[in-house]
């Protein structure tokens, strides 16, 4: 599901995510919104980011940050997006991909489908 966000439109702004330091960094840049299309990739990842993390926080995954991620996400979901947004987007898709979310979320789903089955009997 993480590689459908990723994959859903490359994002012009990924080369300016990977260089932190150069001076065109997002974060002293002035925001501009986005065209039609650029706004819908980012509520669509915004989407995606808000639903991995509240089933990470539902299922016990990365407790120490779950919640925070996931009242963030949520924080911004309506609003107008604007360039910044688009790079924090393609952050949290990093972020999930590092962390091994989506792995963490199906071992998990797994162990719970393992414990109800009735055929588990010991």
């Amino acid at each position: 599901m993480l590689a459908m966000a990723n994959h859903r439109r490359p994002n012009l702004l990924r080369q300016s995510i990977s260089d932190n330091k150069s001076p065109g960094d997002p974060k002293f840049m002035e925001a501009f919104e986005l065209n039609k299309e650029e706004a819908e990739d980012v509520f669509f990842k915004q989407a995606w980011l808000t639903y991995f993390w509240r089933r990470a926080k539902n299922h016990g995954v990365e407790d120490d940050i779950a919640e925070e991620r996931l009242q963030f996400w949520i924080s911004h979901i309506g609003q107008s997006p604007t360039s910044h947004d688009a790079v924090d987007v393609e952050r949290g898709v990093l972020e999930l991909r590092k962390l091994g979310i989506e792995q963490q979320l199906w071992e998990a789903s797994r162990r719970e489908i393992e414990l109800a089955s009735p055929t588990n009997h010991d």
